[in-house]
This record gives C-alpha cells, structure tokens and sequence, in this order.
C-alpha cells in the first residue's frame, strides 16, 4: 500500500505540473506530434490534470480508490499503446511512450488486491 501513496502523490504531481499544460507551453512543436492541434492538445490536458488532483486526493487512502487505479492503469496503457502506433521517431516513443506506459504499468505490478482482482470488483 505505501507504495501505492507514493504513486499517487509523484504521477498525480508529474500530471498537474509537467503532463497536462507545461509540456505544450515548453517545448512546444519539439515534444508535440505534428501536425499541431490546439483543441486537442487542451482536451488531453485538461483530462490529466484532472486525473493528477484525484490521484492527489486518493494518496490519503489509495485502498479504497480500487476502480479509479483501474481506470488509471487502463487509460494510461490504451493511450501507451495508441501512441506507439502513431509514433514518427524513436524520440518521441522515449519521451512520449515510456512515461505514459509507466503511469499503466507500474501499478500493475504492485497491484495490492493481486492481478486476479484486476479490474473485478465482485469477491
């Protein structure tokens, strides 16, 4: 379970501070993919901004947030696994992809409930 606390309390401060809006404000066409979309860029934003202050708020007693660490770990693998498939170069799958997929994968590996309760919530 601690390590669960500081999952949440890092990635949810990684989303907040670096994923949803520092990113396209920083680096701008050298981090984004091209071609640019504004919308878009804002839209995911926004959604891992939000998923950074419920991780924040879940930090406190991650155990009783089991179906909001399976949607994290689901989105985060899915949208892994999209950007692979659209990745141009092999900057952005180290810069992109990784950071994304760890945000999926770790916390499936230290999965408390154990991987056969993933994403069960009938015991």
């Amino acid at each position: 379970m601690q390590f669960l606390k500081y999952y949440f309390w890092v990635f949810g401060l990684l989303n907040i501070l670096i994923i949803s809006f520092t990113v396209p404000l920083l680096f701008g066409d050298l981090l984004l993919w091209q071609p640019r979309n504004i919308p878009v860029e804002i839209m995911i934003g926004v959604i891992y901004f939000a998923m950074g202050i419920i991780m924040i708020f879940s930090a406190s007693n991650p155990l009783s947030h089991k179906s909001f660490l399976d949607f994290v770990i689901i989105a985060n693998i899915l949208h892994a696994i999209v950007m692979v498939l659209f990745a141009k170069n092999l900057f952005h799958l180290i810069v992109d992809v990784i950071p994304i997929g760890l945000m999926g994968v770790l916390p499936l590996l230290f999965y408390p409930w154990g991987l056969s309760k993933f994403l069960r919530y009938r015991y």
